[in-house]
C-alpha cells in the first residue's frame, strides 16, 4: 500500500512505496563527508607527528599536500614504516578523498538545480493566477490573512522578503514572492495587474502608504486594503489610493466598547469571525447575466439556500441596512450575505458557475 506525503512545492504531494526510507537532508550529507574528511586528515597527521616525530605544522602540511597530489617534496626524508604508509594512504585516502569532493560538489549543483526549479516552478504558477489576493507582508495579521483566504478556497499570492516567511508559504502551498513590496517589479511579479484585491500589512505606516501609493498606480481597478496603526496613516493611505484602511488600535477599541456596551454581542461575532465557524459571511455582485438582476428580494430563493441578505450596496455607493423584502436587486449591486458556512460557499459557487454559463 503506497502512502502520500506533501512534497516541498506548492503542496503537491509525493507517493512513495512501504519501506523507502526518506533521503538524508542535504545539510546531514554535508556534515557526513566533512566527518570523513577531517578523519582522514587527522589519520595522516597523527601519524607524522607522532611516528616520524614531526611538528603539527609539518605532519599538516605533508598531509595535505599527499591528499591534493599537489607533487611537492616531503618536508623531511621518511622512514621506511612511513613510505610504506604513505603508499597505502595514497591508495586508500586519495579515493575516498576524490569521493568526498564530488560528493560536496554535486550537493551543491543538486541545491542550486533545486532552487532553479523552484522558481521556475513558482513563475509559471505565478503566470496563469488571475483574479488572486495578494498579501504584502507575512506577520502575525498577513498570516491570518492568508489562513482565511486558504479556508475559503481563494487563490492567494505573499509577497515578503524574509527567507523563513518564504519557507512557510512553500510547506502551506502558498504561492510567494521573495522581495521588497514597495518595489514595482516585485509587485508585477506577484500578478498585481489580475488580481482581484491586495491587502498590505507592512511592518511600518510609512512602507504600506509608499505600497498602496504603487498598487494603485500599476491596477487602477484593484481592491485595496491596507492596515494603519493612527488615524493620520489612514487618512493619507485613502488618499493614495487604499479602498479600505483598518486602523488596528481605533478597530479593536470600538469592538471592545461594543462587547462592554452589548455583551450578546460578542456571541454573534465569535460564530461570524472565528476560524471554522459555523456561520459566514459573503459578498456577491450582481452581474448583467445573474438570475437575481431585476427582481425584489422576496422573489429570490435566497432563503431557501440557508442564506440572508442583511445588507446592498449599491452600484451608486448607498448602503441599505437592513434591505426590506421589496427592495429590487439591480445590475452591479453587492449583496452581503450571512448563512451557514457550507451554505454561503455552495450558494458562491452556484452562483460562479452559473455567470460562467
Amino acid at each position: 500500500m503506497k502512502s502520500s506525503v506533501a512534497g516541498p512545492l506548492f503542496g503537491t504531494r509525493v507517493e512513495s512505496e512501504p519501506g523507502m526510507h526518506d533521503e538524508p537532508s542535504p545539510f546531514s550529507r554535508a556534515m557526513r563527508v566533512m566527518v570523513v574528511l577531517f578523519a582522514l586528515t587527522a589519520v595522516g597527521i597523527v601519524w607524522f607527528w607522532l611516528v616520524e616525530g614531526w611538528s603539527l605544522i609539518d605532519a599538516a602540511y605533508m598531509t595535505v599536500i599527499t591528499l591534493t597530489t599537489v607533487g611537492y617534496r616531503e618536508v623531511r626524508p621518511l622512514t621506511l614504516q612511513s613510505q610504506v604508509f604513505l603508499m597505502f594512504y595514497l591508495i586508500g585516502g586519495l579515493g575516498v578523498f576524490l569521493f568526498s569532493v564530488v560528493e560536496l560538489g554535486e550537493m551543491i549543483v543538486r541545491a542550486e538545480l533545486t532552487g532553479w526549479l523552484r522558481r521556475r516552478e513558482m513563475t509559471t504558477a505565478l503566470k496563469s493566477m488571475h483574479e488572486h489576493y495578494i498579501v504584502c507582508g507575512f506577520g502575525r495579521m498577513g498570516r491570518s490573512i492568508c489562513q482565511q483566504l486558504s479556508r475559503h478556497g481563494l487563490p492567494l499570492v505573499v509577497v515578503d522578503h524574509d527567507d523563513q516567511a518564504v519557507s512557510e508559504c512553500e510547506q502551506q502551498g502558498w504561492l510567494c514572492v521573495r522581495g521588497d513590496a514597495t518595489d514595482d517589479r516585485v509587485l508585477m511579479e506577484a500578478g498585481i495587474d489580475r488580481a482581484r484585491g491586495l491587502a498590505v500589512v507592512l511592518d511600518s505606516d510609512a512602507d504600506n502608504l509608499y505600497t498602496v501609493l504603487s498598487a494603485r498606480l500599476l491596477s487602477p481597478g484593484l481592491q485595496i486594503i491596507a492596515r494603519a496603526t493612527d488615524q493620520t496613516s489612514a487618512r493619507k493611505m485613502e488618499r493614495a489610493g487604499a479602498d479600505r484602511v483598518v486602523c488596528l488600535y481605533a478597530a479593536g477599541a470600538r469592538t471592545m466598547a461594543q462587547f462592554m456596551i452589548n455583551p450578546r454581542v460578542e456571541d454573534f461575532f465569535e460564530v461570524v469571525s472565528s476560524a471554522g465557524a459555523a456561520m459566514d459571511l459573503a459578498e456577491l455582485r450582481i452581474a448583467p447575466e445573474s438570475k437575481y438582476a431585476g427582481k425584489v428580494l422576496k422573489e429570490t430563493d435566497f432563503r431557501q439556500r440557508g442564506v440572508v441578505i442583511v445588507a446592498i450596496r449599491r452600484s451608486s455607493g448607498e448602503l441599505e441596512i437592513p434591505p426590506s423584502a421589496n427592495s429590487r436587486i439591480e445590475v452591479g449591486d453587492r449583496l452581503i450575505a450571512l448563512g451557514d458556512a457550507q451554505a454561503i460557499s455552495d450558494f458562491l459557487a452556484h452562483e460562479k458557475s452559473a455567470s460562467a454559463i
